[in-house]
């Protein structure tokens, strides 16, 4: 195999793997590596020189592929716009630029006739991305469902063992899963920039990220967790993104793409996804459903992506035209997402009321009004004049939902509504 040059911006924990892997590839030679500070103490170094001025790789003519990793939106889109204009092919693992520039990311290369490689953006380790746009290649993708960030089922699986929000939190900050400001995952934002990136591959438009509806996970407390299980589901924060509406119907302005926390039955695949492991459901026309379940974060895992990217444009780089090979077709105009109140999809609710008669019967006549039907109501844990009531509905639009919650706040019996979590329903 013909020798490939390399540059690379970034070397945190996953250009420090990146350094390891391609230790093993000598083909794949790495020439510079650009990063914030040379001072910094550093555990491992490529054997490559270091620079603070990202420049000297993009105009190096030798450097054949820029590596992005270093994360952000700015300065670097800036740099990959500029590495595309002078014909350096990509291997990126950003999310966030790709969810927010993409379509003109991708206009760019197939205008300069280079390719952009980014299996690392989404799942880490687990090989998502080409199974979608090659392996799959003769399917319709119809919908992908999945856990697509680790720091937030680690917690929610740390949660389910009776650890709080907080210490859940806290010990995946100790153990490098999460960051300091856990805003990204713990919010929803992470997994939105990854549904995009998916839309993009599987229905040909990225999808705005500010669209997407985004629900994190800092409202879920122990006693959802355990109410979840004695009901037969565990609390997952699930990514979606499917054509149509999830109510079946046909959706021509958009897709149906959106991140919350979800009940999942304890016998579906996904409900045993525990850790920092991500879990994805892809749906085919032909195939029907494919699960694919791995390490979808990490130094190694996360790398492991990033150098394969680099071994698949190694293996095709000299051949003619190679890059219109590898370039997704993506539609410049970005697509918007379906809002939630044409969502449908069953409920589970956890309110605080005053305990007093009447109440289970005014919730039901309220429920009635704005067609929830309900399929199980339960009254538990009553402390002083207060009880809490666990709810669980058949399918109901999310606009009938809201109008039901609208109007329960509104009676002096709530106390407090403590959740409304939604049940999973396939797309």
């Amino acid at each position: 195999m013909a020798r490939v040059v390399l540059g690379m911006l970034g070397l945190g924990t996953v250009g420090t793997g990146v350094v390891e892997l391609l230790s093993k590839h000598r083909h794949l030679t790495l020439k510079k590596v650009a990063v914030k500070s040379l001072d910094k103490e550093r555990s491992s170094k490529p054997s490559c020189p270091l620079t603070t001025d990202v420049d000297e790789i993009i105009n190096d003519p030798e450097i054949e592929v820029l590596v992005e990793v270093m994360g952000g939106e700015n300065p670097t889109v800036s740099y990959l716009e500029q590495a595309i204009k002078k014909r350096k092919h990509i291997v990126t693992a950003n999310k966030e630029v790709l969810a927010k520039h993409g379509p003109r990311l991708f206009a760019l290369a197939k205008e300069h006739g280079v390719a952009i490689f980014f299996e690392a953006s989404v799942a880490g380790g687990v090989p998502l991305l080409s199974t979608i746009h090659k392996g799959l290649e003769a399917n319709e993708i119809e919908s992908v469902t999945g856990i697509l960030n680790g720091t937030t089922n680690f917690i929610l699986s740390n949660m389910e063992a009776g650890n709080s929000y907080a210490a859940a939190l806290k010990e995946a900050q100790d153990l490098g899963f999460a960051e300091a400001d856990p805003t990204a995952d713990v919010d929803g934002f992470d997994v939105a920039y990854k549904l995009s990136v998916l839309a993009a591959l599987g229905f040909g438009h990225f999808v705005k990220p500010e669209t997407i509806y985004k629900e994190g996970i800092r409202n879920i407390t122990e006693e959802d967790m355990a109410l979840a299980k004695e009901f037969g589901y565990r609390i997952k924060l699930l990514g979606t993104a499917a054509k149509g509406s999830s109510n079946g119907t046909s959706n021509n302005t958009g897709f149906d793409v959106r991140v919350h926390p979800t009940l999942v039955p304890l016998d579906h695949p996904l409900a045993s996804v525990s850790g920092p492991n991500n879990g994805i459901l892809v749906r085919g026309h032909a195939v029907g459903q494919l699960t694919l379940i791995g390490p979808g974060a990490g130094k190694l895992p996360t790398a492991s992506a990033v150098v394969g990217d680099l071994m698949n444009l190694a293996g095709a780089l000299k051949l003619p035209d190679f890059a219109s090979y590898f370039q997704p077709t993506i539609d410049a105009s970005p697509a918007s997402a379906t809002p939630p109140l044409a969502w449908k999809c069953p409920f589970y609710l956890r309110l605080v009321v005053k305990d007093t008669p009447g109440v289970i019967g005014k919730i039901g006549n309220i429920f009635g009004t704005h067609n929830i039907s309900i399929s199980t109501i339960i009254q538990r844990g009553v402390e002083g004049k207060e009880a809490t009531v666990v709810i669980m509905t058949h399918d109901v639009l999310g606009k009938d939902m809201d109008a039901a919650l609208d109007e329960l706040k509104k009676c002096d019996f709530l106390s407090s509504l403590g959740n409304a979590i939604r049940i999973f329903r396939s797309a």
